[in-house]
């Protein structure tokens, strides 16, 4: 039952159309108790249209955010391997390490005649024996 014979008394989204007397007197007929269960409806009705709403635009808003999420983390994952010192090895770049493996060689100076080196290429390693340098 409505708290008005149009239906429409308190709910917010048109006017009540019917005339007080009219309204007064159709409110008379059901009791207190059985008036606040229909107003408690009509309450829940506009929680759930206003819930629903609010999830729709939550879920706009996550789906947003996700694909700005992902578009930067491609963007971060592209500008790494650019990086990577594999991809750097793979654009013609060696590293040339000392006779035992524990540092890279920067200088012509820090090898003799004769010591060993391991330059590491994109793919594989090779080991050289000094020959000469230039310094």
């Amino acid at each position: 039952m409505n708290p008005c014979p149009c239906g429409w008394s308190g709910s917010g989204v048109r006017p009540c159309r019917c005339p007080a007397a009219i309204a007064a007197r159709y409110r008379a007929r059901v009791s207190g108790p059985l008036l606040d269960r229909f107003d408690l409806r009509h309450r829940l009705a506009d929680v759930r249209a206003r819930l629903a709403t609010l999830e729709s635009r939550l879920g706009r808003a996550t789906t947003g955010a996700q694909h700005t999420a992902r578009r930067r983390f491609h963007e971060a994952a592209a500008r790494l391997e650019a990086l990577s010192p594999l991809s750097v090895l793979g654009r013609g770049y060696a590293v040339c390490w000392n006779e035992d493996r524990t540092a890279v060689l920067r200088d012509a100076t820090t090898v003799s005649l004769g010591h060993q080196v391991h330059v590491r290429l994109a793919r594989g390693t090779i080991n050289c024996t000094v020959t000469g340098r230039n310094e």
